[in-house]
């Protein structure tokens, strides 16, 4: 093996530059390089060919020396796409499969002869080549490059890659989206949190949002169910990214159950990542496209607010609050006003919080109820009276709506 990377390192172009001369050459060539740097293609039943079969290092050194030939530039246009995710998700194989490999050969690899390297190499090469030297130079300016030759630090540059595509206005940025999640919807996916990372980041595009469909939502919702803290939180990040964009209400909709029972997760980490994202996500949404959705939350915060673990407690204070301030008289009708109401004896307990700013939502949310139900006179009591001149005066309420 040592021997054939070397003819491909030191004056083999010429070799290359005459097989791709051919009519279609050039497109079988690329075709049967993509087939060998695609693990998906190679375990679906496909007979090896003894003598002809390249590893996949070779193929990406062969593919980086095809990638320099400047008349072809039209040609690996085609193939960017397909070529991008296939080397992106190529790496992290490699840092399993090839760790043995590497090891063996470690008296005598050279950086060029490393498979992560070469790999890495015939990435940028692949975007120099197509015009994207201004993105190679922005992820090599933030340390993404050899971020992506570290084990411990990889997904880091698979972000960083993703948001120089974002930011420098990718072209092809649609057809790498779509390609990934493809590669999402085959559940046994070594790569998923490495597909998940790329395409959290690659909905920070308006125009990746825009293409987002239902097959993309159906796939992400179903890798909810897999409980895994790193991959939840990307999905729920993906969700809150989503929440920003104009015109993906109705995709929205369809993930917002898969959070909710994100709260009910074994996980401790899920459950308070989700409480984070659920304070952003309420921010952001409006009570017109989102009612059922923030109705649907109001109930299931009741237990959080009683969670002995402070951290917990306060955001699901705080998530309260903010769906008090987007409430109105008119929207406040049974359930939510039942609940609501449910919830008045709890605030007011809080008010002895052991935590200052869970003592200040819970008083600003007695004093935000009363408006809406118009108790003018117990809003004055609820904004500077003791917690028991509170439970009495709600404990004459309730006499009052009892005997009534």
């Amino acid at each position: 093996m040592t021997s054939e990377v070397r003819g491909l390192n030191a004056g083999a172009r010429k070799p290359w530059e005459i097989l791709a001369s051919f009519p279609k050459g050039y497109e079988v060539i690329m075709e049967h390089l993509l087939q060998r740097l695609t693990p998906q293609q190679k375990s679906r039943g496909q007979e090896p060919s003894c003598r002809t079969e390249i590893s996949p290092l070779i193929a990406a050194r062969a593919l980086h020396e095809l990638l320099l030939e400047p008349s072809r530039r039209m040609e690996a246009q085609a193939f960017f796409p397909a070529l991008f995710t296939a080397l992106l998700f190529r790496i992290p194989l490699l840092m399993v499969e090839g760790a043995t490999e590497a090891a063996q050969e470690q008296h005598h690899v050279t950086q060029w002869m490393d498979p992560i390297s070469s790999t890495v190499e015939a990435l940028k090469t692949l975007m120099r080549s197509t015009g994207y030297s201004d993105h190679v130079s922005y992820v090599q300016k933030l340390g993404g490059w050899e971020l992506l030759t570290r084990p411990e630090r990889y997904h880091e540059g698979v972000a960083l890659l993703a948001r120089a595509m974002v930011i420098k206005n990718c072209w092809h940025i649609c057809p790498v989206f779509s390609l990934t999640v493809r590669i999402l919807q085959e559940r046994d996916q070594e790569n998923h949190l490495t597909a998940l990372m790329f395409i959290t980041e690659l909905l920070q595009s308006p125009v990746v949002a825009a293409v987002v469909d239902e097959v993309t939502v159906r796939t992400l919702a179903s890798w909810f169910q897999c409980e895994e803290l790193a991959s939840v939180k990307l999905l729920l990040r993906a969700v809150e990214i989503l929440a920003r964009h104009e015109h993906t209400g109705k995709h929205l909709r369809a993930l917002q159950p898969y959070v909710l029972n994100c709260c009910y997760s074994a996980d401790g980490g899920i459950v308070a990542e989700t409480l984070q994202v659920l304070r952003g996500l309420v921010k952001q949404l409006s009570w017109q496209h989102a009612a059922a959705f923030l109705i649907q939350l109001v109930f299931t915060l009741g237990p959080f607010l009683e969670e002995e673990a402070e951290s917990l407690r306060l955001t699901a204070f705080e998530i309260y609050g903010a769906l008090l301030a987007k409430l109105s008289r008119r929207v406040l009708v049974f359930p939510l006003r039942h609940q609501v109401l449910n919830l008045l004896v709890l605030l007011a307990l809080h008010l002895e919080d052991v935590n200052v700013s869970v003592a200040q939502i819970a008083r600003s949310a007695l004093c935000r109820t009363a408006t809406l139900m118009g108790w003018s006179k117990l809003k004055a009591i609820f904004a500077e009276k003791d917690v028991w001149t509170i439970l009495r005066a709600l404990a004459l309420l309730l006499s009052a709506a009892v005997s009534a």
